[in-house]
């Protein structure tokens, strides 16, 4: 080989290798990505991203070997989004997802005597809960099953107030001395949901939900409150005859722009028999 030739080899060889650590180094932005799937498996990473907005022909493959798998670390930070990611072992997708669930909505009951007069507001219900979701048949079909817990707060008229006549529960006037009266009904309930989803979408914006609430009525009391030559005073009838065990029915519809919509119905009466008036619960508001 001549020395020019060699000389020229040398100096393509100087100027290239710059380049290629360069581009090792560099930081590979990718907006607006339709697919990003990501496979770990002993100690190879590949990052396979498909589309884009702009062109949705766009692939991008990588292959990364890891010496040491315990150092792969995900973080995700919106809740909702962790709850549509499936984490794959050996190749094959888990069935099995986990979310949480936080509802706030109003409630009064429904089929009352007369006189038994209660309000939609005030009265309000807050739960927290957490549900396993299972996917048998693809994401868009989802059974689920849980816990979680729950609080009932019923406002009624303020001319009467619960109180136990030979064990049964009744309402019965304010004494005339009594004045700036406040009467209400509260329950705390431990939860099991059964629950079917369908996803109308693959992105799981639109979906309908429907199933069962089992409620173990752990507590529940009738509670008055009123003013009295200057003083005020607050009263709680405990051990009033809830039923220990109900079922509601319960319907969510899933949308893309607002919290999901949820109603729920107990066919089942709330007081055991003959120790309260006839009455069924009915709540709705928005969950998340």
């Amino acid at each position: 080989m001549k020395t020019k030739d060699i000389m020229a080899a040398i100096l393509f060889g100087c100027l290239a290798t710059p380049v290629f650590a360069t581009e090792v180094n560099d930081t590979l932005v990718i907006e607006d990505a339709k697919k990003v799937k990501i496979e770990t498996r002993d100690t190879v990473q590949r990052i396979v991203i498909s589309g884009t907005k702009e062109d949705p022909d766009f692939h991008y493959m990588q292959r990364i070997s890891i010496p040491d798998t315990s150092a792969v670390r995900r973080t995700v930070k919106n809740v909702r989004d962790f709850n549509r990611i499936t984490i794959k072992k050996n190749g094959k997708p888990s069935k099995w997802t986990h979310s949480w669930h936080f509802n706030v909505g109003l409630n009064t009951m429904l089929d009352t005597p007369d006189g038994y007069d209660f309000k939609v507001w005030p009265s309000f219900e807050i739960g927290v809960g957490s549900t396993w979701d299972w996917h048998p048949y693809g994401k868009q079909n989802e059974w689920s099953i849980g816990w979680g817990i729950n609080w009932h707060g019923y406002a009624m008229d303020d001319e009467t107030h619960w109180a136990k006549v030979n064990d049964v529960m009744t309402l019965v006037p304010y004494d005339a001395t009594e004045k700036e009266h406040d009467t209400s009904l509260q329950t705390f309930s431990i939860q099991l949901p059964l629950l079917y989803t369908h996803y109308f979408d693959k992105e799981h914006d639109w979906g309908i939900t429907v199933g069962a609430l089992v409620n173990w009525n752990v507590h529940a009391t009738g509670q008055r409150e009123y003013e009295k030559d200057g003083e005020d005073y607050e009263v709680h009838t405990k051990k009033i005859g809830q039923r220990p065990i109900t079922i509601d029915g319960f319907m969510k519809l899933c949308t893309p722009w607002l919290p999901s919509i949820y109603c729920k119905y107990c066919p089942m009466e709330f007081f055991k028999k003959d120790r309260g008036p006839k009455m069924h619960q009915l709540s709705f508001g928005i969950c998340f």
